[in-house]
């Protein structure tokens, strides 16, 4: 018997995938590339779009089963069993619906007549093999043109007389060009066309086999019941009609329940549902009916699982349950990876789980019931893969009996099987992998805790087929995630196998980790147990070899005490590492620094707690910590005996220090681990202990998905367990002696260099050296002000590139006792509050000789208010507001300063940055509020003439320029700073006559003045310009009332006229009126808005004076002259 047959599984032709069979003669596939590409076309690349089909490349002189002679009555027939073992290989394999005749032939060859002959001679030598059976044969011509029957009349008569001398039908017929580039297109629709053809066999197949039905009676013809339905599912299945498969298999299964069952055909009974129900789940997860293959599945094992036949091989009941299972769960998951989705209650997992507990199930009862079976005197289960039915018995094949013929020869065939059970078949070998299918399938599936029962579960198995070290790795894994989430019972039962298995595998390291784990207090075990293994742990720290665990068959103990003496018998062993993190040892361990800081003149301490859950003392040899520092770490250890005597159930409290060095100032001293040691140096084993971070409790710190209630440790009043401990401490510089002062005002003006005074005082007990003074914008302030902030020293206060902050300036030594002062200043360009930062930092030798860095910090804010506003206004000489000018008039700019500052300020000069277009009347700016002094809320008025050059361009707006003005606070000894406010834009008019008037200033009573207008032509063309002087009740004047003038451009005229003034005051002037009589493009007709601007309206005339009122004249003469300056 070969070993991979399996009797309680299904056949291979079972689970292979029905297809129609096709055959395919007269490819030269060896000697012909175009043959070869022809097969491949068909036979490669067969994705799920295409016809499902199976090709077979048949050789010339290829042979099918003969057909068996027809039955013509059933009525004395006696079926043997219910299925047939070669019926499902003879249709996948070995009778093709159709035989396909390839033959090289083109309708143009040249000896077209010879070849017709040829290859109608090779077509009737095929029906004479096919002679018997219903198998369709067709002809197939590759061609190495493109042109068909129905594009040809020559080629259509040649086809028809092909066929005729073939005996073929017209639809068999079909030409293959050869072209490499569309080849598979046209195999593609050729195969569709052969598998009609091979459908029709199928079909003519199954009209044979229903046939029979009207000679079969239910009494004597059971079996064939079954047979027929099964038939013609099977070949329903091949012409791919799934539907009409399922309907045939379920009345299948129907029929083959209601055979009558004893212990003698059970099993073949059984075999043959297992097929049944194999064909049914797999086409209903085909046609995406997952409901009904599970409900199918489930229905058929409910049916067979109380048919547990006889006692004597009751294993083969649950390797047949297990079988079913398994088998299930291949078709589930191969229905899911095509597409099927599963969800987290229903997936194949289930399956594979249960398979593996009823194998389980099949070794514990084969074990129970062979176990005094003796070995086989004669070989009856010789053949057993080569019965001529499913599912029957090799000591009596061909019988289906409801009782056995044989009673002896019966009950040795079942003691043979019994035998081959127990010393043949490798239980583990078929448990192992159901495992580890169904833990994938967890798995995938996100079922984490059914996951690692099934892994421990797993290890057991690994461990019963003497492979410990597996079963140690996966155990490994599990009890990780248990000691994650304090499964203290889980842990306790993985431990004790975990423990027996590092025994056996000789794992020094994992054996006493495991130990160690053991014998603490989350393990639960009897105190006989802890004591045993605290024993054979010290035995080992000896340098013996542990007892054996218990349970251990013999034959492993010997191998493990072989394995152990050659491990310990070299001598001293290199030391031992476990690592007490991954963990929950008997030994638990905190570190904790005092404090969160320290400074470097201070010394660091740490205080490490141990604690002993072991029912016995513990003595190390050494226990430190390490830091992220080395050079501390020979500092944090402690070797003193007796101090490293840890009692049971207590906490021992050691505390331990160091000295920072300068080195480490700002940086972190993180406790990277804890580190103890079993045995002593010179002894025959060292086990070294090393924990991670501040130690805690090993692995349930990093349980983070496990909820973590404080409570219950205060509950437990034990201080190991409510300390927090403290892993990370800063190294900060020396407490600094310097004395620091600032002086400045709290509230700075926007644009002004506010002084900050820093006065140094030494009260070190030594020289302070290396003094480094660094001043500036906080680093954390946003980036705006860090652009808007400049800050400088009094040598940098004419630099302009400047940034936030200064850094390391060098202030020089300073004795003991001794002051030192420096300014800073600070401009803030925008109004906000501003955090400044003053860091001084120096050096000063200690007593021993040695530097240490000191540090001075300080912050401070300040706020930036706006020190004044400025508005800016254009107007007339008469001042009047303006926005509109002419190219040659002269008008006045105005600013207006009104002070906003808490402080008096200074206007120490202002001055005017005009444009191109703009210059000021008199060819020098001369400021009208230098050096004046403003409080909150005055207001300072600055007064510039100024007039548009010839070069502006008419009926533009014109920007001015910028008004500059220099200021500073009036208590600081700071230099000015200088504002530039921008000036508003005139829109520049033209004017192509002006005019200018001569007055005096004053005049008086009685006494004749001269009054004359110098009218100028601006324009290009001579004007011709209307005058008239108005009558006015103050004068009586002498000249033309009325006027024609004609001015030549570029010329003017003076009109002049002498006035008699007959009242004294502020007296209005004649008005002049002035038209233009040819007026041009360009020009406005009237002149009435530009003399009102520009020509004076009033003027002052005083009383006669008395003869002897000589002060009277004094005075007019005096305010004659000022009115002319």
């Amino acid at each position: 018997m070969e070993d991979e047959f399996d009797p309680y599984g299904l056949p291979p032709e079972v689970t292979t995938p029905p297809h129609g069979l096709i055959g395919m003669l007269g490819l030269d596939i060896a000697n012909k590339s175009t043959h070869k590409s022809v097969w491949e076309a068909f036979s490669l690349n067969r994705r799920t779009d295409r016809t499902p089909l199976h090709f077979r490349h048949l050789s010339s002189d290829f042979q099918i089963p003969p057909m068996k002679q027809k039955r013509q009555s059933y009525e004395w027939y006696i079926p043997k069993g219910i299925l047939k073992a070669n019926w499902i290989t003879k249709y996948l394999y070995n009778i093709p619906a159709l035989v396909v005749l390839f033959y090289d032939l083109d309708w143009n060859d040249t000896n077209w007549g010879e070849k017709k002959t040829e290859l109608a001679a090779k077509v009737q030598t095929l029906k004479t093999v096919l002679s018997g059976r219903n198998t369709r044969v067709a002809l197939v011509l590759i061609q190495s043109g493109i042109s068909v029957p129905g594009e040809d009349t020559g080629a259509a008569e040649k086809a028809a007389t092909l066929c005729a001398a073939c005996d073929l039908p017209a639809k068999h017929l079909f030409v293959l060009p050869h072209s490499d580039a569309h080849l598979l297109g046209y195999t593609v629709r050729l195969e569709t066309a052969l598998s009609e053809i091979a459908w029709s066999f199928y079909l003519g197949e199954i009209k044979g086999v229903r046939a029979h039905r009207d000679f079969l009676n239910k009494t004597n013809h059971s079996l064939l019941f079954v047979r027929h339905q099964f038939k013609l599912g099977f070949l329903n299945e091949m012409r791919n009609d799934r539907q009409t498969a399922i309907k045939h298999y379920a009345q299948c299964y129907h029929h083959l329940l209601d055979l009558r069952s004893t212990d003698t055909n059970l099993h073949e009974i059984r075999i043959v549902a297992a097929i049944v129900n194999y064909k049914i789940c797999r086409l209903d997860f085909a046609l995406n009916l997952p409901r009904d293959a599970i409900a199918q599945f489930r229905r058929h094992i409910d049916l067979f699982r109380q048919r547990t036949g006889p006692k004597e091989l009751i294993f083969e009941h649950y390797a047949w349950l297990s079988k079913q299972y398994q088998i299930f769960g291949d078709v589930f998951e191969e229905a899911v990876r095509l597409g099927l989705p599963a969800v987290q209650t229903q997936h194949p997992g289930f399956y594979y789980q249960q398979a593996a507990q009823y194998a389980v199930l099949r070794r514990k009862t084969a074990l129970q019931v062979c176990k005094d079976v003796t070995a086989p005197v004669s070989d009856l289960l010789e053949g057993w893969n080569e019965l001529e039915f499913y599912g029957q018995r090799p000591w009596r094949p061909g019988k289906h009996s409801l009782e056995p013929p044989e009673q002896q020869r019966e009950a040795e065939g079942i003691r043979e099987v019994q035998y081959h059970e127990v010393k043949e078949v490798n239980h583990s070998n078929a448990i192992i992998p159901l495992f580890s299918s169904a833990i994938s399938q967890f798995k995938k599936y996100r079922c984490p805790r059914i996951k690692r029962h099934l892994m421990v579960q797993m290890a057991e198995e690994y461990h019963q087929a003497s492979d410990p070290s597996k079963a140690l790795t996966l155990l490994n894994h599990v009890m990780w995630d248990y000691r994650s989430e304090r499964w203290w019972g889980l842990l306790s039962s993985s431990s004790r196998l975990a423990l027996q298995c590092a025994y056996c595998t000789a794992a020094i390291t994992e054996y006493f980790g495991l130990s160690l784990e053991y014998v603490g207090g989350r393990v639960q075990a009897s105190a006989q147990e802890k004591r045993r293994v605290f024993e054979n742990m010290m035995r080992l720290l000896s340098g013996q070899a542990p007892e054996p665990e218990p349970d251990t068959p013999p034959e492993v103990v010997t191998v493990a005490t072989e394995a152990w003496s050659s491990l310990l018998g070299g001598g001293q062993l290199a030391p031992v590492t476990v690592d007490m993190t991954t963990l929950v040892p008997c030994l638990e361990v905190r570190a904790s620094f005092g404090q969160s800081q320290f400074h470097v003149d201070q010394e660091v301490a740490i205080t490490l707690m141990i604690r002993n859950t072991c029912q016995e003392p513990l003595q190390l040899s050494s226990l430190g910590v390490t830091t992220n520092s080395p050079s501390y770490n020979d500092r944090l250890l402690e070797t003193r005996p007796e101090n490293l005597l840890l009692e049971p159930n207590c906490v021992k409290e050691l505390s331990l220090s160091f000295k920072p060095l300068v080195e480490d100032v700002r940086k972190k001293v993180k406790v990277t681990g804890v580190r103890a040691q079993l045995g002593s140096p010179g002894s025959s084993m060292v086990v070294s202990l090393q924990w991670s971070g501040p130690g805690n409790e090993g692995v349930t710190v990093h349980a983070g998905n496990t909820p973590s209630f404080s409570e219950f440790n205060i509950l437990c009043g034990d201080k190991f367990d409510t300390t927090v401990p403290i892993a990370e401490t800063e190294i900060l510089p020396r407490q600094p002696k310097l004395s620091v002062k600032t002086e400045h005002d709290s509230t700075a003006l926007v644009w002004e260099w506010l002084p900050i005074a820093v006065q140094l005082t030494n009260g070190e007990e030594s020289l302070v050296s290396d003094v480094l003074v660094s001043f500036g914008l906080d680093s954390s302030s946003h980036s705006n002000l860090e652009h808007a902030t400049q800050v400088c020293t009094s040598s940098g206060l004419q630099s302009d590139k400047l940034g936030s902050q200064i850094n390391h300036f060098q202030s020089g030594d300073l004795a003991v006792g001794k002051e030192s002062s420096l300014t800073f200043y600070v401009k803030c360009l925008t109004a906000a509050e501003r955090t400044l930062n003053l860091k001084v930092e120096y050096t000063v030798t200690g007593s021993s000789g040695s530097h240490c860095p000191c540090v001075y910090e300080k912050s401070f804010q300040i706020q930036a208010v706006i020190p004044f506003q400025v508005s800016v206004e254009t107007q007339t000489m008469r001042f009047e507001k303006v926005g509109r000018v002419a190219g040659a008039e002269n008008f006045l700019v105005i600013p207006r300063i009104k002070c906003l500052s808490h402080v008096p300020i200074t206007l120490t000069n202002s001055t005017l940055a005009l444009a191109n277009e703009a210059q000021v009347v008199g060819g020098e700016a001369i400021s009208q509020i230098a050096d004046t002094e403003l409080c909150d809320g005055e207001m300072g008025a600055d007064c510039f003439c100024v007039s548009l050059s010839p070069r502006a361009t008419p009926n533009t707006a014109v920007t001015l320029g910028q008004y500059v003005l220099y200021w500073k606070r009036s208590s600081s000894s700071s230099p000015a700073v200088s504002v530039s406010v921008g000036l508003p834009s005139v829109v520049v008019e033209q004017w192509g006559v002006w005019v200018e008037c001569e007055v005096p200033p004053q005049g008086v009573v009685r006494s004749p003045l001269t009054l004359a207008y110098n009218i100028a032509n601006n324009a290009a063309h001579t004007m011709e310009l209307a005058l008239t002087m108005q009558v006015s009740d103050a004068f009586m004047f002498a000249g033309h009332k009325e006027l024609r003038l004609k001015v030549l451009p570029g010329c003017s005229e003076r009109v002049t006229y002498t006035l008699y003034p007959l009242l004294a005051g502020n007296v209005q002037l004649p008005k002049l009126c002035l038209s233009i009589e040819t007026h041009s493009p360009g020009q406005p007709a009237s002149l009435e808005a530009l003399l009102a601007r520009i020509l004076p309206t009033h003027i002052y005339i005083m009383p006669q004076a008395k003869r002897n009122d000589t002060e009277v004249a004094a005075l007019s003469s005096q305010l004659a002259t000022m009115v002319a300056s």
